[in-house]
C-alpha cells in the first residue's frame, strides 16, 4: 500500500510533463464510430424479437415473512407453523417444550421456512438477542432443540422443567428421531394420496396471502419436499430405491418403536414417559403422533386409512398420552 504522506510529500517537487512527449493525436484514438461490437446471432435475436423479455411486478411476501421480536422478548423461535394441525413434528415438539416448560411467552414465535435460518438451514431453533452464560460456558445465540446447549439454556430459564437424561433417554429418543420419522415421511410426502391431499394444499396455504397462491410454486416447493424425504429415507435404510419391500420394512420398525413406547408407558404406571411430568421425550412423542392422529392420512393406495395412523390407534397408552399433553399445551 502507498503511503499517503509520501504522495503529498513528491506533489511539491513534480515536474511538468515535457511538451516534447505529446500525447497520441486525436486521429489515432478509435472514435465511437469506429468501434466495432459484438453482434447478437440471428436466431437470439428471432427468439428475443418473438418472445421479448418481459419485467412483472413484485408479488407480495408469503404470510411467513418475518417480522422483529418485540423488545421485550429475548428471543425468537422460528418454527414451521404455529397452527393447531402443523405437519411440522419439530416444531410441534420444540413449542410442546416452550410451553411445558413456562417459557413461551418470554419469546416470539414466527412462522418461517429453512431459507430463514443462519447456518444449517433447517428449522426449528430458537434465536436469542444476547449469548446466554451458564457457568464459565458461552451458549451460542442460535438454539437447536436437539443440541446440548439448548437443554444446558433451557435448564438455566426453567429450572423446574424435568432436566433431559442423556443417557437414559437417547436411546428411546433414536425411536423417534429414526424409526417414526421415516415412517412420517414415508407416510405423508411419498403416498401419493397423502401429498395431493395434505402437503400440497398446506403449502398452498402458506401462500395464502401472496400472488403465489395460484401459481406453480407450492407444487414446486412440495416436489422438493419430497424428494428431500425421499432422500432422507434412503441414506436412513442404505438402499438407493424405497421398493415396497423397504416400505414394509419401515412401518415395521415404526410399529416396533410404537410397541417399546407403549410398554415402557404403561409398565410405569405413570401418566408420562418421563414420570409424573412431561418432559423433552414426551415432546418428541407428541411431535409425531399429534398429527399421526389428526390428519386424514390414507394408505398407499388411497383407498383406506394410513396404517402408520392405525397402529398409533391401537396403543391406547399412546393416544392417551398424546390427549394428556395435548390438553396442556392448549391452556398456554
Amino acid at each position: 500500500m502507498v503511503d499517503s504522506a509520501s504522495v503529498s510529500d513528491m506533489s511539491g517537487v513534480a515536474s511538468a510533463p515535457d511538451q516534447s512527449q505529446s500525447t497520441t493525436s486525436s486521429a489515432s484514438q478509435p472514435s465511437p464510430s469506429n468501434l466495432t461490437y459484438m453482434k447478437v446471432p440471428t436466431l437470439i435475436k428471432t427468439v428475443f424479437d418473438k418472445f421479448p423479455l418481459v419485467k412483472y411486478p413484485e408479488a407480495a411476501l408469503p404470510s411467513t415473512c418475518l417480522f422483529p421480536a418485540p423488545a421485550e422478548k429475548i428471543g425468537t423461535a422460528f418454527v414451521h407453523s404455529t397452527a393447531d394441525d402443523s405437519i411440522y413434528p419439530q416444531s410441534i415438539r420444540l413449542l410442546t417444550i416452550l410451553k411445558l416448560a413456562g417459557v413461551i411467552d418470554k419469546l416470539a414465535v414466527i412462522p418461517s421456512s429453512p431459507h430463514a435460518a443462519p447456518k444449517s438451514g433447517s428449522v426449528p431453533y430458537v434465536f436469542l438477542r444476547s449469548r446466554p452464560r451458564i457457568k464459565s460456558d458461552l451458549l451460542p445465540r442460535t438454539l437447536y432443540p436437539e443440541s446440548k446447549a439448548f437443554h444446558q439454556w433451557l435448564a438455566s430459564i426453567a429450572p423446574s422443567f424435568p432436566a433431559f437424561d442423556t443417557a437414559k433417554q437417547n436411546p428411546l429418543l433414536s425411536l423417534v428421531d429414526i424409526r417414526l420419522r421415516d415412517a412420517w415421511l414415508l407416510t405423508l410426502y411419498l403416498y401419493p394420496a397423502n401429498y395431493k391431499s395434505i402437503l400440497v394444499p398446506r403449502l398452498t396455504q402458506a401462500y395464502s396471502h401472496s400472488d403465489t397462491s395460484t401459481s406453480i410454486i407450492p407444487h414446486i416447493l412440495a416436489y422438493s419436499a419430497s424428494r428431500e424425504a425421499q432422500q432422507l429415507l434412503t441414506r436412513s435404510t442404505g438402499v438407493s430405491r424405497i421398493t415396497e419391500t423397504i416400505q414394509r420394512s419401515i412401518i415395521t420398525n415404526a410399529e416396533e418403536a410404537l410397541d417399546a413406547l407403549a410398554i415402557l408407558l404403561s409398565d410405569s404406571g405413570a401418566p408420562y414417559i418421563n414420570g409424573g411430568e412431561p418432559g423433552v421425550l414426551d415432546a418428541a412423542v407428541y411431535g409425531y403422533l399429534r398429527p399421526i392422529l389428526g390428519l386424514e392420512l390414507k394408505s398407499l393406495t388411497g383407498d383406506g386409512q394410513a396404517e402408520l395412523k392405525t397402529l398409533v390407534q391401537e396403543r391406547k397408552a399412546l393416544v392417551d398420552l398424546v390427549e394428556r399433553i395435548h390438553d396442556q399445551v392448549r391452556k398456554v
